[in-house]
């Protein structure tokens, strides 16, 4: 059954260049950006506040710890990526020689979520959704088989208890005051300067830039897939993306960082 779903998944996403190019995409940078937003929730902590610092934490910490299980599962079980075991699956990434089980990248993303998660509900979510479209990615690319992604998700969801819950207070704390003093002059710092105290404490021009960004982004797409928008480009991708969209600049103008912790 498994194979059959993989088979005309693969199919499917052939058939489709456009969505065969938003996977190839998104596969290859959708993990690299999620770290790069786990590291800006440290950025969001004003000095002596600790919660965003301790969602950083916890979600990179259970990436690591995440990466590490995976190591010792694929010793165990060296299983096939699904050309391997099927050659009709042609991948659309580089073929890689690593075992299959679990996904890396899905369960880098999926601990990292699940870290914020038992830190932040609200937060949390958000990287839940965006991690789920990045184990998504794996699958839709040929690269990974469901069950590795369904396995990722039990790793992940365990890492990320560890680090939140069991190793919070007697391990991690402690570290995350001891970078914290290194760290908050700095960040205080910068904040100060009146260019970045404009940009980035005040809600209207974060909302601005990030449609900007939004935009920009939309451009681009367009452009490389122009010879498949016409044929292939749903209204529901455009609606997809308005909503994406309109989330970010949402969430760019609440203030997280309060102008308080700031001195001008």
């Amino acid at each position: 059954m498994e194979y059959s779903f993989e088979q005309w998944v693969n199919t499917q996403v052939h058939a489709h260049p456009l969505v065969g190019s938003v996977v190839v995409e998104f596969s290859n940078w959708g993990v690299a950006l999620f770290g790069v937003l786990a590291v800006g929730l440290w950025l969001l902590s004003p000095p002596g506040d600790t919660r965003w610092k301790r969602a950083c934490t916890a979600g990179l910490s259970a990436a690591a710890l995440g990466l590490l299980v995976n190591q010792v599962i694929s010793h165990l079980w060296a299983r096939p990526r699904p050309y391997e075991a099927h050659h009709d699956i042609v991948p659309l990434l580089a073929r890689s020689a690593d075992p299959s089980f679990p996904s890396d990248h899905a369960t880098a993303a999926l601990s990292i979520a699940f870290g914020i998660f038992f830190v932040s509900r609200r937060a949390g979510w958000l990287f839940l959704a965006f991690a789920g479209l990045v184990s998504a990615s794996r699958v839709l690319a040929g690269m990974h088989h469901p069950t590795d992604v369904l396995a990722s998700l039990v790793v992940a969801a365990a890492c990320g208890f560890a680090t939140a819950r069991l190793a919070m207070e007697p391990v991690l704390a402690p570290l995350i005051r001891l970078t914290s003093r290194a760290t908050d002059p700095v960040l205080a710092r910068v904040a100060g300067l009146p260019p970045v105290r404009r940009t980035l404490l005040d809600a209207r021009v974060r909302s601005v830039v990030v449609l900007v960004v939004c935009v920009a982004v939309f451009v681009r797409i367009v452009i490389a897939e122009r010879a498949h928008l016409l044929d292939e480009m749903e209204l529901s991708v455009l609606t997809a993306w308005v909503c994406v969209g309109a989330v970010a600049v949402h969430l760019s103008a609440m203030r997280y960082w309060p102008r308080s912790a700031v001195r001008d």
